[in-house]
């Protein structure tokens, strides 16, 4: 909705905030999936540091 909150009825209130919790809940659903991709600890520290580099990034990305 483009409404400001205070000017919505209670139940359009309701359903941003289970929008807003929707969005929120696949966020992390889909960064909890692209860790389990990744490898090991213990392997990103044998990677070579261009694939250090690489992980480093991504991690950035998810963590925002």
């Amino acid at each position: 909705m483009n409404k400001p909150f205070h000017l919505m009825t209670p139940a359009e209130r309701t359903a941003a905030r289970i929008a807003q919790n929707r969005a929120i809940s696949e966020k992390i659903a889909n960064s909890k999936t692209q860790q389990s991709s990744f490898r090991s600890n213990a392997d990103s520290i044998r990677a070579t540091p261009e694939e250090r580099a690489e992980l480093g990034s991504v991690i950035r990305k998810v963590r925002s």
